[in-house]
Order: structure tokens, then sequence, then C-alpha cells
């Protein structure tokens, strides 16, 4: 507090820029235990260690299955205590997992450790960033959630060219303890000392202007970014869960990342299966995060600007043509060009649900409600890769899963076009025509 109060005194710009920054270091440290960093790991371990591919994947699961049990927990922990403990706990508990990894020789113990950091993953440092971000942002929030997932996908192309320059000069063991390391270094400081959790505790407003005054909304009602006299109809969690929107958002996050996560942890096996070598497969999936990065500010700036669900629908129907591009991924070109498309995803997939959620439901029970939403996203996670790793084993091939892959998000395309910006009952003395309950939604 000390700290953020006499910056923001001093700095030429808003303070809330510096919080973006802060805690998106979080965000970036969150991509050691990514899977597209661990699928740099799959190939050289089941080789070291003799474990199959659905036993390494199935620690991805088993962190997506931990966070379920959590995320709630750490929503609830943000709203309670704040963002800031909830990320600085967080980035320890990476860099203590990651390290702890160099020692994991056993399928039990690299369960443990790697499931920790999936945690985190999950739950502690997207939700806790995206958050305080919302919170500082109303008008900007596209470009500010934007701004911390460019620092996740630069974490991206860090850690997974880190870690195979490792690997092949090291080991897999010394690549791990580089990943914890490298957390610690970039992202504890930040979180512990600039993150503050509101502009109002420093005498500012959302987005810094002066008098919180409201802008023009360009986009229709019901559609567009809040202005910050909206802002303040804020939902408490249990009357989001009213909503049909809040549900098909959490079908969303499922099919996303059932689809997203199976791909991610498996291609870099997948392209070697193909015949291109670990540094080419490394690059492609460098490549699919340079492209979210450069992706992920454009994003959030058509995020203000274009109605979130057509948003949602473009990006499952680029997921779509992605993993069909996979076919066609027996040569260096066919994978570059299947990276471009999981790169837009990839930006998509971490900025439109947090912005959506933001938009649809307020500031003042967001971590409740992201906590509970990202209940659809963990059994995607928790699912997708497992299931690959499976008909991949029984199969030998992946044939199978990417045509259901496909299929998920084509439908998912179609199914999000039906979550708009829900909208409380205004009392009546007609019954309603649709017979929708206490909520109604504005078209």
């Amino acid at each position: 507090m000390f700290l953020a109060s006499r910056l923001q005194r001093i700095l030429p710009f808003y303070y809330g820029w510096v919080v973006v920054g802060a805690s998106g270091t979080a965000v970036f440290a969150r991509m050691a235990p990514a899977i597209t960093t661990l699928t740099v790991f799959i190939y050289p371990m089941s080789q070291e260690l003799g474990w199959s591919r659905t036993l390494i994947a199935g620690a991805v699961s088993a962190g997506a299955l931990s966070s379920i049990v959590l995320s709630p927990a750490i929503g609830w922990a943000i709203d309670r205590f704040g963002s800031r403990p909830v990320l600085v706990a967080g980035v320890l508990t990476v860099g203590a997992s990651m390290t702890s990894l160099a020692w994991a020789t056993i399928p039990a113990t690299f369960y443990v450790a790697y499931a920790a950091g999936r945690v985190v993953f999950h739950t502690a440092a997207p939700i806790g960033a995206s958050t305080v971000a919302s919170r500082w942002f109303i008008r900007m929030r596209g470009r500010a959630i934007g701004v911390i997932f460019l620092c996740g996908a630069i974490g991206g192309v860090v850690f997974t060219m880190l870690a195979a320059v490792v690997i092949d000069n090291h080991g897999v063991a010394a690549a791990w303890i580089s990943l914890g390391v490298v957390t610690l270094a970039v992202a504890l400081l930040p979180n512990l000392l600039l993150v503050e959790e509101r502009p109002e505790s420093l005498g500012l407003t959302p987005d810094g202007e002066a008098g919180g005054r409201p802008h023009p909304n360009p986009l229709p009602e019901g559609e567009g970014i809040l202005t910050p006299r909206q802002e303040g109809d804020s939902w408490t969690a249990r009357e989001a869960m009213r909503t049909a929107s809040f549900w098909i958002l959490v079908v969303m996050g499922f099919a996303t990342f059932f689809v997203h996560a199976g791909v991610n942890v498996h291609i870099a096996a997948y392209l070697r299966d193909q015949g291109l070598s670990l540094t080419n497969a490394a690059s492609v999936v460098t490549a699919s995060w340079v492209v979210s990065a450069l992706g992920s500010v454009g994003w959030g700036w058509m995020m203000e600007r274009v109605p979130a669900r057509l948003m949602y629908s473009g990006m499952m129907a680029l997921l779509s043509g992605a993993v069909l591009l996979l076919f066609l991924a027996n040569n260096i070109v066919g994978a570059f060009s299947a990276a471009v498309l999981i790169g837009l995803v990839a930006a998509g997939g971490n900025i439109t649900p947090a912005v959506v959620y933001a938009d649809y439901y307020g500031r003042a029970s967001l971590g409740k409600i992201r906590g509970i939403g990202e209940i659809g996203v963990l059994l995607g996670q928790s699912t997708g890769p497992l299931l690959a790793g499976l008909i991949f084993d029984l199969r030998g091939s992946y044939t199978l899963i990417f045509i259901a892959y496909a299929a998920t998000a084509s439908a998912g395309s179609l199914l999000v076009l039906n979550a708009r910006r829900p909208a409380r009952q205004t009392p009546s003395p007609l019954p309603s025509p649709r017979g929708r309950g206490n909520f109604r939604r504005v078209s």
C-alpha cells in the first residue's frame, strides 16, 4: 500500500497499468507448468523413465481434478483477502513445485508436484490477475486483460524454449530446476510489492477517469462493455448461477479446454510421430505462443468493440479449424499453419471468458463467480488430454480424438451464440410470456 501510494503520485500514467504489469508476471510464471511446456517433456521422459504418454498426461488431469475441488475456495479467498496474497502464494507454489520435479522419478511424486503447479495455473494466477485487472478497468478492461495474458503468452514462449534447450544440453532434471528458478526470479517481488486491490483504495477511479464519468457504449444494449455507472450493478455468485448464460459459459469452458488442452499436451509428441525433430516440434509450440502474444492485446481490443458471444463463437470456429489442420502437419509448413490458429485460440481462450464474466456479473463477487465457473474449464482440462492419451495407447493414432475435438469445437461455436448478458427482471404485473423465472436476458 505504501509503495503503491507513492508510485501513483509520481508516475505520469494511471497506476492500474502497474497493477496489470505486476499481476501479469504471475500469469507469465504460471506457464512453467503449462501443458505446452509439459509437451516438450513427454517424449524424453517416456524414453528416460519408461512411462507411457497416458501416465504423463494423467498428471494434467490430476492437476485439473485438484483444481476442481480448490477453485471455489480460491475464488472466495480472492474476494475475501484480495488478489495479492493469492498471487504471491501461487508464485511460491509454482517455484517450489517445478524445482521439486527434478527429483520426481516415480509417478506418485511426479503427480503431486506437478498437480500443485497446475492448481496455480488453473486458478490462483489467471483468476487472481484478471479479477484485480477487472477491478481497476471497466472501459479498457479488454485491453488490460489482454496485456495480462500477453505476459502469459511470453511465458509460454520462454518456458517452452528454455525447457527444450536445457533438456537437449543438460537433461530433464536440470530443465525442471531452471523453470522453478525463473518463476521465482520474475514474479515474486512484483506481486508482493506492487499489486493493489482496487483503485478506490488509492483515491482513484476505474480507468483513471476523473469522477468516474460514463463513456458512450458503441455496441447494442446487452452486448458491449459496461460503463462505470452500469458496472455498479454487480451480481452475487448465487444470482449468477440462476442465469442461463452462466451455465452456457461453464459448458463453453469445458468445450474449449477439452479440445485445447488435449491438443496442447500431445502436439509435440504427435509432431514427433509425424517425423519432426524435437527442436522443430518445440519451435512449432513456440510459434503458437508468439502468435498468442501478438494477438492478446488485439483480441482484448476487439472484445471492447465486438459482441462477446460473437468473439467466443469465432474463437471456437478457429479451434475446430486448427484441429483439422493437424491432419496436414506431416511437414513444417502444415505444422506451423496449425500453430498460427492454435495461438489465436490461446489468446482468445484466456481473454474472452475473463472479460465476459466481469462484464456480465460485475466486480463485487467476481472471484467467487470465476472460481465456480472455472469448474467447466477444469473438467475439460482433466478429460481432454487423458482421453487423447488413452486413444493413442489403444489405437496407436490420434485420428479419432482429433475428429472428436473438431466436432466439439464446432458445436460450441453454435452454442455460445445463446449466451447474452443477463439482466435482472423488473417488477411487472403481467406474467412473463416465456416463463423464464426470476431473470430475463436482454437481446
